[in-house]
């Protein structure tokens, strides 16, 4: 792995001490720093008492370190912080310590290229090696190398672990599933760890399954060891603490894949025909109750889920149409979930009931989006069910859990309190709506192009919401845009396929739709309830200018 390099302006300044005169600041440093591992830093500014927050990873290293500046560096030493889930607590306190020491030497210079490859060198005579994870195994051998005095597991210990049935792995199962023709890819989900978010599901379609090292930064990809379990529909097949196997049949396993899917159908058949025992049919296939959606209809959108309705019409065109909604469903379970199987008060606590965004104000874009959606509906009438409603769109910006009204009262009153940081950090620069994209044909949507003081906006607001105990349940990758249409479940029965034709809107490829200003923040209330003009009831908002 080629170390990255930071190149100053001075480069005196690596090895003597900085002068008053020198040309070189921490910002001037903080931006070669993230000019030498693009897409591997991040950066916030003015956080309580630091003026700068850096996170950077080594290049294909499962590790993030975290630098904390205040105005007084390189003065005052940075605070030092590193997570990985591939380290023992013992090698995580060994490498900041390190560090730290290495930083006291330093003190008076501008640091931050030395001290990250510092971190590498460590990390490396530990073993961890680029696009490598250390296993207990290799941690014992580097332990063992280190301290030859220290005694060997038993032979009964080792022997106990042996004992253990051999269990198929996730690559295996990723394997299966791509080249056994019987199994339908978007019928799959996979739970994994984030580094950041914790543990998180996707739809197994969403991700690129090619060599981590072979692609781009902005395609969806997850190491194999962070994957903790695969799903069939609801079901559970393979679950890497527990040991269950219900693909292969391995382990803990005590059927195979064929068996499950036989079951499921089996099972549904029944709901469709009123036999099965409701209570029993929403356990082990949450996903099958058309008021209840389940995860792979909200994975890709942005937390507001579309759903079929009753309500009719009002008016005429695609701008006055009313839908119904329903709260999405959060697919992360928590700890407890993982240890005792599926528990539906825990995972409710996980969901996401409010969400903050920014709501689209401009009649021409409000127009051009309403006009498109009238093409679809020629198309399809079904989609007429599926559309985003004029007077409802909005570029989501994070999802909340307010689920008391001690929490939602928090949430108001920290919007006020932090408001002038907020409207300090607001891009001068307009977003610009241009383009169609979709989400696995299934959620189409405008294209939202900014620039890079808009994701420092947000990542400001939800630093500041967190910092005052608001909880952000983003469970999605961020990508602003602003949704069309979503084609849900009862209208993909309807259909017989839950896939959108793209010759339906590439067409609108490269549609311009115009600017949209950031006006305001919206704290909005999942849920079919609307304000009278058509948007979602709104507990408090945020206006930046008259």
């Amino acid at each position: 792995m080629a170390t990255a390099t930071v190149n100053f302006v001075d480069s005196s300044v690596k090895t003597s001490k900085t002068t008053s005169d020198s040309p070189i600041d921490q910002s001037t440093e903080v931006a070669a720093v993230k000019a030498a591992f693009p897409n591997r830093c991040r950066i916030i500014s003015d956080v309580k008492t630091y003026t700068n927050v850096l996170t950077v990873q080594p290049e294909n290293m499962d590790v993030t370190i975290k630098f904390q500046l205040t105005a007084a560096y390189p003065r005052v030493i940075p605070d030092i912080a590193i997570r990985s889930e591939s380290l023992t607590e013992e090698n995580i306190t060994d490498i900041q310590q390190s560090l730290r020491s290495k930083a006291k030497q330093l003190a008076g210079q501008f640091m931050l290229d030395k001290l990250i490859q510092e971190a590498e060198t460590e990390l490396r005579a530990i073993g961890l090696k680029p696009g490598k994870v250390i296993t207990n195994a290799a941690q014992k051998q580097v332990k063992h190398k280190k301290n030859r005095t220290k005694k060997k597991k038993s032979e009964d210990e080792i022997d106990e672990n042996q004992k253990l049935s051999p269990m198929k792995t996730a690559d295996d199962v990723v394997k299966r599933i791509i080249w056994d023709d019987n199994l339908e890819k978007d019928d799959f989900i996979v739970g994994y760890l984030d580094r950041f978010k914790g543990l998180l599901e996707k739809s197994f379609s969403s991700f690129s399954w090619e060599d981590l090292a072979s692609v781009d930064y902005d395609v969806l990809a997850v190491p194999k060891h962070r994957i903790q379990y695969f799903k069939y529909k609801d079901i559970k097949v393979w679950d890497k603490l527990r040991r269950i196997d219900n693909v292969f049949g391995s382990a803990e396993g005590t059927k195979t894949i064929d068996v499950v899917i036989k079951e499921w159908e089996e099972l549904e058949s029944l709901r469709l025909a009123g036999l099965a025992d409701a209570s029993y049919t929403k356990q082990e296939t949450s996903s099958n109750s058309e008021e209840d959606d389940s995860e792979d209809d909200s994975d890709e959108d942005d937390g507001i889920q579309v759903t079929i309705g009753s309500s009719a019409n009002i008016g005429t065109g695609a701008k006055s149409r009313v839908s119904n909604y329903e709260n999405v469903k959060l697919t992360e379970e928590n700890e407890n979930d993982i240890e005792n199987g599926f528990n539906p008060y825990w995972r409710d606590k996980l969901r996401p009931n409010y969400f903050l965004c920014i709501r689209i104000t401009n009649e021409a874009i409000i127009d051009q989006i309403c006009n498109i959606q009238d093409r679809f509906m020629e198309f399809e009438p079904l989609f007429s069910d599926c559309c985003i409603p004029g007077n409802s769109l909005h570029i989501t910006l994070n999802t909340l859990g307010l689920d008391t009204p001690e929490q939602l009262l928090q949430c108001i009153e920290a919007l006020k309190r932090i408001q002038p940081e907020i409207v300090a950090a607001v891009p001068k620069s307009s977003l610009k709506l241009h383009g169609v994209s979709n989400f696995y044909n299934r959620v189409i949507y405008a294209k939202v192009h900014y620039k890079e003081d808009f994701l420092e906006f947000c990542s400001t607001l939800k630093t500041l919401l967190s910092e005052a105990g608001v909880q952000i349940r983003d469970g999605y990758e961020f990508v602003p845009h602003v949704t069309i249409m979503k084609t849900t479940r009862p209208v993909s029965r309807l259909r017989g396929t839950k896939n959108v034709n793209p010759d339906i809107y590439a067409k609108y490829a490269d549609t311009h739709f115009g600017e949209q200003s950031i006006e305001g923040i919206y704290l909005c209330a999942m849920g079919d309830e609307r304000r009278d003009d058509g948007f979602y009831v709104t507990p408090h908002e945020l206006h930046f200018k008259s």
